[in-house]
């Protein structure tokens, strides 16, 4: 196990329906914050995807004296998307994201290792309904670049072999704290099913992808996650349909070239 030392994050939560009217565009995002990017907080003691129990999707962004975290997820008391805001002290190496009550983590000093502490919901019934409970969250590398590994056809066989995934990720956020995806997917070569231009979504660890043409066929579309470092991506379920009922599907794990 990778050696880390502690550094504290509070991030405090709202109750149902609260809104931040002063947020920090994403366009703030400053390389000075090493934790500007892609979370994925949950309950438990590990990450999964997708998350289980109660869990937050999303980003955080800005300059170190001001920080946005955009979130998405099933804490109760909070909003479908809650907003926060709070800073990054150099100097202490603490992160403080608040509204009024939630969750601790002690964060790792190196990006993409796993932070553990404890979630709670917001406000004192929510505190009395759910914890606080353990904890853990991890930042998510970026996706850009190819990655490669075999997708396996488990209905036709011979259709199995060789594919790649070329991603580019948006630096900045969308406004459900998700970060938008574009990029190509090629088939084994001996399936003769080609490559594909694809767009979607990454939140936390999970990514959904499709063909961004209405009404064309065949509809392509893939679900999948990531490692924290972004180094490989686990394939659940890559659709190649032509119809409804004449559908090919693949799995697989690609690693990054």
């Amino acid at each position: 196990m990778r050696a880390w030392a502690p550094i504290a994050l509070l991030p405090l939560f709202c109750l149902l329906g609260c809104a931040l009217p002063n947020a920090i565009p994403a366009s703030a995002n400053s390389p000075s914050s090493p934790l500007a990017g892609n979370w994925q907080i949950q309950s438990g003691t590990a990450i999964t995807s997708p998350p289980t129990g109660f869990y937050l999707v999303g980003a955080i962004q800005g300059q170190n004296s001001q920080l946005t975290g955009i979130f998405t997820g099933t804490v109760p008391c909070t909003p479908p998307v809650d907003n926060l805001t709070g800073s990054f002290n150099t100097a202490t190496s603490v992160l403080t994201l608040s509204q009024f009550a939630g969750f601790q983590l002690t964060l790792p000093a190196v990006p993409n290792t796993l932070a553990s502490g404890t979630i709670g919901g917001g406000g004192f019934l929510c505190l009395a309904m759910i914890g606080p409970t353990p904890a853990v969250g991890v930042q998510i590398a970026p996706l850009n670049g190819t990655y490669s590994g075999t997708f396996t056809d488990s209905a036709s066989p011979g259709m199995s072999g060789t594919g790649t995934l070329t991603l580019t990720q948006s630096a900045t956020p969308n406004a459900d704290g998700s970060f938008s995806l574009t990029g190509t997917v090629t088939f084994p070569s001996n399936s003769g099913l080609g490559a594909y231009t694809l767009s979607g979504t990454i939140g936390g660890e999970g990514i959904t992808l499709y063909d961004p043409t209405p009404g064309i066929v065949p509809v392509v579309s893939l679900t999948a996650s990531t490692n924290p470092a972004a180094t490989q991506i686990a394939v659940g379920n890559l659709a190649f349909a032509v119809t409804a009922s004449d559908i090919v599907t693949f799995t697989g794990t690609l690693t990054l070239q």
